[in-house]
């Protein structure tokens, strides 16, 4: 089964890209995978993703403050430390500053590239005397900042405030967003370009920027292009009151709540490792957001996380929310539920990758049933059986549990079953799974991560639902988190 969707080879620069810019680079090694080497989302992980990535070739971006809709470099940056909540973009605030710019600018490179290609080719159809250097003119006037927006400046909600924010808010924000803010159903059903542009339901934390002041005028007075929210033409002091209302209804902390930021978690050493869910309740737990890679209503979107050592083995305890237990292969479920925890000890891993030939990675995996090892077995049944199957009861199969290695998603197929034994617990209560993982810190072979060193693991997770994963690359996963291991 797939851990990761995408593999972290390289794709070919663009022509004319030096690959000795810092932007180039860390583009083509994190970003390509998804937007594509020349900005046009094209490539085949796009299939695998709900929203699909954005193509920056068309210049159009969500998180924009200028009366064009253009983005500055602030603003590229802004969502490149963020990420974008409700897709599959991560947050890269584990970058540096200068390396953040050099990826905006170079981001803004293939915009304009792309708008140039495209004043080029239209010129030449309709038989106007215009060459690449002066697309490229006219691209860059075209996608040029504009003047900030006039966001004013944060005020108190009070009462009088409030209610003039809520007229206004049901003027120009209801139609979409719902009057309680939640956003409305049917919009989710409506056609899109693939990205699935819903709005956002406020009180859930999903936001595409955070919750301040002058981030949420800035969408309203801006617009999202890459979202085809509109911009609103408003007074400094409606937007003001506009603000406010839409800030109280979201609760404290949401808009952080699903952001993909790199945790860093210190393992504590024990002198003995708990044996059983009273013995872990004394470990700090971590919660990690989840990110599912098709966008779905009630998609699992967190893991709790407990980790433990005793010098000699590394136990590992993972909790996620799931109304149902898919632990048996019934007709027409592609999977049951799953676990995995990729480790590596490189020290900037590709973001959705499983590993490379020069960079592979160490996976603990638990899988409730493998449908490949039911594969052909209804045929043999009784009758007796097939009506279970067919109410629904499944067939119960051993689970799959494994610490095996992968070096690119082609070595996928040639690693699933074959790797070691691992030991795992799992158990399924009151629409909760707990997975207990436990191996030895010391690598029993290449194929694993050796944990006795000193050296810095960076680990992440993935969780699988059965009974909405249409697929294994369906899952939801985390971005890399750091974790250190107390001597």
């Amino acid at each position: 089964m797939v851990l990761w969707c995408a593999t972290c080879t390289a794709p070919t620069p663009p022509k004319g890209i030096e690959p000795e810019d810092p932007g180039a680079r860390l583009y083509l090694r994190h970003c390509a995978i998804c937007h594509g080497a020349a900005g046009d989302a094209d490539t085949v992980i796009c299939e695998l993703l709900l929203p699909r990535p954005n193509p920056f070739r068309q210049g159009l971006f969500k998180l924009v403050s200028t009366t064009n809709g253009m983005p500055t470099e602030d603003d590229l940056v802004t969502t490149l430390r963020r990420g974008m909540p409700g897709s599959t973009m991560m947050s890269w605030d584990w970058m540096g500053e200068p390396d953040l710019r050099a990826l905006a600018r170079y981001v803004r490179g293939l915009a304009i590239r792309g708008r140039a290609e495209s004043i080029h080719q239209t010129a030449a159809v309709t038989g106007r005397r215009l060459d690449l250097t002066q697309a490229t003119a006219i691209a860059e006037r075209e996608l040029l900042p504009g003047p900030t927006v006039a966001i004013g400046q944060t005020i108190p909600p009070t009462a009088a405030t409030l209610a003039q924010g809520e007229q206004l808010f049901l003027r120009h924000c209801a139609a979409c967003h719902g009057e309680d803010g939640r956003g409305l159903p049917q919009t989710r059903d409506l056609p899109t370009d693939g990205t699935w542009l819903w709005p956002r339901d406020f009180t859930a934390g999903y936001l595409r920027g955070d919750a301040s002041h002058a981030a949420l005028a800035s969408r309203i007075l801006a617009g999202m292009p890459g979202a085809h929210m509109p911009n609103t033409r408003l007074a400094v002091a409606e937007t003001e009151a506009l603000v406010a209302y839409v800030q109280s209804l979201i609760p404290e902390e949401a808009d952080r709540r699903h952001v993909q930021w790199r945790r860093s978690l210190r393992v504590a050493r024990v002198e003995r490792l708990p044996q059983d869910d009273a013995g872990f309740a004394k470990v700090d737990a971590v919660r990690l957001p989840l990110t599912p890679l098709w966008w779905r209503q009630g998609a699992v979107d967190e893991v709790w996380l407990r980790a433990v050592h005793d010098g000699a083995e590394l136990a590992v305890q993972l909790q996620w929310a799931d109304a149902t237990e898919d632990d048996r292969a019934v007709p027409g479920r592609a999977l049951g539920d799953g676990v995995a925890v990729q480790f590596t000890h490189e020290p900037d891993p590709p973001l959705f990758a499983m590993g490379s030939h020069d960079q592979p990675v160490n996976v603990w995996r638990w899988h409730a049933f493998d449908p490949r090892e039911t594969a052909g077995i209804t045929d043999l049944l009784d009758d007796t059986l097939h009506a279970r199957l067919d109410s629904g009861l499944g067939l119960r199969t051993v689970p799959r549990v494994e610490s095996t290695s992968f070096h690119g998603l082609d070595s996928v197929a040639e690693a699933a079953g074959g790797g070691l034994p691992l030991s795992a617990k799992a158990r399924w209560a009151d629409g909760r799974w707990t997975v207990t993982f436990r191996r030895a810190l010391a690598a029993r072979s290449p194929r694993e991560v050796d944990l006795t060193s000193a050296q810095l693991v960076l680990f992440a997770v993935a969780v699988w639902d059965g009974t909405h994963d249409a697929h294994a690359g369906s899952k939801a996963i985390t971005t890399w988190h750091s974790a250190e291991l107390a001597r």
